[in-house]
C-alpha cells in the first residue's frame, strides 16, 4: 500500500537537511516531493501540516532557493507554487521568504517561451496554479511592484500564437487579478500595458497584443484613471517616458478600438492638438483622428463629437499636407462606410472646399467625391454631384482640365441621378 503524501514529505524532508552531495539525487528528492504535493488537497489538518513542517523549513533553505542547477530550480519553485496552494489563505513563511519565493516562480515564467521544452508542461502547471488560486495576490500585500513589473514583463515578451489557450487565459487572469487588487496603478507598470500597443510595433507579437487588449478591456474602470494620468504628461512633453517604447498616438487609437471608455479624461486634450501651432504634433493628432474616424462599424459616439468637429475644421487648415490628410482620411471614411450617420456634415464641408484657395485641395475634393459616387452612387447628395459638375466646367478652375474621361462619369452620373430622381428612385 502506497504511504500517503504528508507522510512521504515527513521523509522527504528529513532527508533534504542535509543535501545530497549529486545533483540527479537531488533532482530525484525533489521530484518526488512534487509528486505528493501535487495530490494533497488544499487547507490540510493541523495534524498533518506538523509532520509536513520538516519539509516546509527544508525546502526553502537558501541553497535550495539559490540553487544554480535550472531543473533544480524549476522543482523548487514547483513544489513552492504548490504549497503557497495548500496553505492558503494563511501565509507559509515570513515575508522575506515569501518575497524571495516569489521570485524563483515569477524567473521559471521566462521558459514559457519554448513550448518544446520538457519542462514546459510543469511552467503551465505552476502558471495555472497561481491564476487559479490568486496566489499572486500576496505580492501585492508583500509590496513587491518591481516583481508584479517582471513578470508583466516576462507575459507580454513570452506570449506567443501558438501557446495552448489555458497558457494565454491563466496569464490574463493573473495579470487581472493584480490590477483589480492593486490600490494604484504604478506609471511604470501601465507603461509595460500599453507598450504593446500600435500597430507599428514589430517587435510585439500578436498573442501579446490581444493579452493586452483583453486585460485592458477587463480593467477599465480601474485603467482610466490612471491612463490619464499617463497619457497627459506624454502629450504635453512633460513626462521622463518621453522617448520610452510607447508611441502615444499609436496607443491612443489602439485603446479607442478596444476601450474607449478609458480615453475619457485624455479626449479634451487630442481636441487641443488638433488646433496647436506645432506643424508636426497637429498632423500626428490629424493622421490618428482620421483613422479613428475611417473605422468601419458604429456611429462616432457624443463624446468623440467635439473632436471630430474640430477634425472637419482642418480643412481649412493653413498647412496644405493638413488640409490633403483631412481628404484623404474622409475617402476612406466615406468608402469604408458610405452611409454613415456623419455622412451629410462630411458632404457639406467637402462642398464648401470646391472652393479652396489652392487648386490642388480643390482637385482632391473632386476625386474625393466622385469616387465615392463611383463606389456608392446613392450615398452622395444630388446637389453635391451638381456642384463637383459646375466646378468640372469651370473654366477659370483647374478642375475643368482634371480629365476629360472624368468630366463624362460626371456628367452621365448626373444625369442619371437626376433621372432616378424623377422616377421616383433613389435620393
Amino acid at each position: 500500500m502506497a504511504q500517503k503524501p504528508h507522510l512521504q514529505l515527513k521523509e522527504l524532508g528529513s532527508k533534504l537537511e542535509s543535501l545530497p552531495s549529486h545533483d540527479d539525487s537531488l533532482l530525484t528528492l525533489l521530484e518526488q516531493a512534487a509528486g505528493c504535493l501535487t495530490e494533497l488537497d488544499q487547507s490540510p489538518s493541523a495534524s498533518k501540516l506538523e509532520l509536513m513542517k520538516p519539509f516546509f523549513n527544508a525546502i526553502v533553505k537558501p541553497e535550495l532557493l539559490k540553487h544554480e542547477d535550472k531543473n533544480a530550480k524549476l522543482l523548487v519553485a514547483t513544489c513552492l507554487c504548490e504549497i503557497t496552494r495548500i496553505t492558503a489563505p494563511e501565509a507559509p513563511y515570513s515575508d522575506d521568504v515569501l518575497k524571495d519565493i516569489f521570485q524563483l516562480i515569477v524567473s521559471t515564467f521566462s521558459g514559457l517561451s519554448d513550448t518544446d521544452s520538457p519542462s514546459f508542461g510543469r511552467r503551465v502547471a505552476m502558471l495555472e496554479t497561481l491564476a487559479k488560486y490568486r496566489s499572486c495576490v500576496v505580492m501585492l500585500d508583500l509590496e513587491c511592484d518591481d516583481l508584479v513589473n517582471e513578470m508583466f514583463r516576462t507575459f507580454f515578451a513570452v506570449a506567443r500564437d501558438d501557446h495552448p489557450e489555458s497558457v494565454l487565459s491563466s496569464m490574463q487572469m493573473i495579470m487581472v487579478v493584480l490590477l483589480e487588487e492593486s490600490e494604484d496603478i504604478h506609471e511604470d507598470l501601465l507603461s509595460i500595458i500599453l507598450s504593446t500597443l500600435g500597430r507599428e510595433r514589430e517587435d510585439v507579437t500578436d498573442a501579446a497584443r490581444k493579452l493586452s487588449v483583453n486585460v485592458i478591456q477587463q480593467c477599465v474602470e480601474k485603467l482610466e484613471p490612471s491612463v490619464k494620468q499617463f497619457l497627459l504628461p506624454i502629450m504635453s512633453g512633460d513626462s521622463k517616458l518621453v522617448d520610452n517604447q510607447v508611441q502615444y498616438h499609436a496607443v491612443i487609437y489602439d485603446l479607442y478600438c478596444c476601450a474607449p471608455e478609458t480615453l475619457s479624461g485624455v479626449l479634451p486634450y487630442i481636441t487641443g492638438e488638433l488646433m496647436t501651432d506645432d506643424l508636426e504634433t497637429r498632423l500626428k493628432a490629424v493622421n490618428m483622428v482620421g483613422n479613428i474616424i475611417a473605422l468601419p462599424g458604429s456611429p462616432i459616439p457624443e463624446t468623440f463629437q467635439p473632436i471630430f468637429s474640430e477634425f472637419l475644421k482642418r480643412l481649412t487648415d493653413r498647412d496644405f499636407g493638413v488640409r490633403m490628410s483631412v481628404l484623404d482620411h474622409l475617402k476612406s471614411s466615406l468608402l469604408s462606410n458610405p452611409f454613415r450617420a456623419e455622412a451629410p456634415e462630411i458632404f457639406s464641408f467637402l462642398c464648401d472646399r470646391l472652393l479652396d484657395g489652392d487648386e490642388n485641395v480643390k482637385k482632391q475634393v473632386v476625386a474625393v467625391i466622385c469616387d465615392v459616387a463611383c463606389h456608392a452612387p446613392n450615398a452622395v447628395p444630388l446637389e453635391t454631384i451638381k456642384l463637383v459638375a459646375e466646378r468640372l466646367r469651370d473654366k477659370s478652375s483647374a478642375c475643368n482640365n482634371f480629365g476629360g474621361r472624368l468630366q463624362q462619369e460626371m456628367q452621365k452620373y448626373l444625369a442619371m441621378r437626376q433621372t432616378s430622381q424623377v422616377c421616383g428612385f433613389g435620393s
